[in-house]
């Protein structure tokens, strides 16, 4: 017969619930602003190529510069995250990312706006890889593939909020004040975290501040750059979210309302709902693979593969203004791509426990690369296919194009990658 709990222990998993509750609360939270400063050139693309003097080509390099410095932010983090805690790293860079959203609200050039996007994507930097960490100290192996889409979706709000929210703001108070706004919300938020959340409970909330052992370092780093599964895995990623966010976060605003002559806040709506099909699509992966298929592998597969469709689809389709044509698409196109979070669970699945900063902050440098790297490749075709400042259809078309091919051979290659850890029969 089962030992009936006692007050103390009773009170005790309650108060353990709740720190829970808070933890995921503020997780979300600082997640919510990383979305929102990664996709907000969408919808304020024309103002910025007017108050800045862009041109498509340095419009993708002002939008890149953010996921370039992200991606780079990745390398010193994947060394300090295991060894300081997400606690302080996650308020720094925080407090980091509030003085860029200044700075880039204040800025007269590409050069003052470059040096605002560099500084929010460094401050942005540990607002996924943080709370995973923390996440791995806090709840069981079996959670971690849902509570990280339930993550990726709730903070995904923030991507929501950069598209018609942000576009009804900035018609209230313009582009500028609208991110002087967002800087002081962001140093806000840093200071709660700051003050609410503990690395793990009880003794878990320990950090190692002492130095590892060089050789401990470079062992560890040569068994996660000796995985195939670590680069077949990075691939993926690489080219799912990369192209999900070059369309999603930028181009896809120019493109409907310079190429279909939509007002900003109807293309808004339609980004929105790609938003929403990508909130739906990380806590449904998540559920799917924790407690229907037992799988990571199979719904990355599944999310790929819509994406590719969805992609080709928005190739064949370019230049074409049937509203609910194109906001089908668009919703499918952020449904499978939140299908691709699972990539998250699949990677530390793979990696010993002791490693998951480093392996998942690893493949998070792959992640934001591709971001960078398909938002300014994308600007150098459209600039390069322009008439006058003003890109073309046929400059879209190419580029869409090339989203598909990505995604497409990334798909074959997450074939040959092994099943996580959890439900291997090797």
């Amino acid at each position: 017969m089962a030992r009936k709990m006692t007050a103390d222990e009773v009170a005790s998993c309650d108060g353990l619930a709740l720190q829970r509750r808070v933890l995921f609360s503020l997780c979300a939270a600082v997640f919510f602003l990383s979305q929102f400063y990664r996709a907000s050139n969408a919808i304020i693309a024309p103002e910025l190529q007017r108050d800045l003097s862009l041109t498509p080509e340095s419009l993708g390099l002002l939008s890149a510069a953010f996921f370039y410095a992200f991606a780079c932010a990745q390398i010193p983090l994947a060394l300090f995250l295991d060894r300081l805690g997400a606690r302080i790293i996650i308020t720094f860079l925080t407090l980091l990312s509030s003085v860029g959203s200044l700075f880039f609200a204040l800025s007269s050039g590409l050069y003052g706006g470059l040096a605002g996007r560099v500084l929010m994507g460094v401050g942005m930097a540990a607002n996924l890889m943080g709370p995973l960490k923390l996440f791995t100290q806090w709840f069981s192996p079996g959670e971690f593939a849902t509570l990280s889409g339930l993550l990726v979706g709730a903070g995904t709000l923030g991507a929501l909020a950069a598209t018609t929210p942000l576009a009804l703001l900035v018609e209230i108070m313009g582009w500028r004040w609208s991110f002087i706004t967002f800087s002081g919300l962001t140093t806000l938020l840093a200071a709660v975290f700051y003050l609410a959340i503990q690395d793990g409970p009880g003794a878990a909330a320990k950090t190692d501040n002492g130095m590892p052992k060089a050789a401990k370092l470079t062992a560890n780093i040569r068994f996660i750059l000796k995985k195939p599964d670590y680069w077949l895995i990075s691939c993926g990623t690489f080219f799912r979210y990369g192209t999900f966010m070059a369309v999603q976060a930028l181009w896809a605003g120019p493109y409907m309302i310079e190429m279909l002559h939509f007002t900003p806040v109807a293309a808004g709506n339609i980004i929105m709902l790609s938003n929403i099909g990508y909130v739906i699509g990380c806590s449904m992966g998540g559920w799917l693979s924790d407690r229907v298929l037992s799988s990571r592998k199979q719904i990355v597969l599944m999310g790929l593969g819509g994406m590719a469709l969805s992609e080709l689809a928005l190739t064949l389709y370019c230049g074409g203004s049937h509203k609910l044509m194109l906001t089908g698409v668009f919703f499918c196109f952020g449904l499978f791509a939140g299908f691709g979070n699972v990539m998250y669970a699949h990677i530390k699945g793979i990696m010993p426990l002791e490693m998951s900063g480093m392996a998942l902050t690893g493949i998070n440098f792959f992640t934001m690369l591709g971001v960078g790297v398909y938002i300014h490749f994308m600007g150098w075709i459209l600039d390069h296919l322009a008439s006058g400042r003003q890109a073309g259809l046929d400059g879209y078309q190419a580029s869409f194009f090339l989203t598909f091919l990505g995604v497409a051979a990334a798909g074959v290659a997450y074939l040959f990658t092994h099943e996580s850890g959890e439900w291997s029969k090797s």
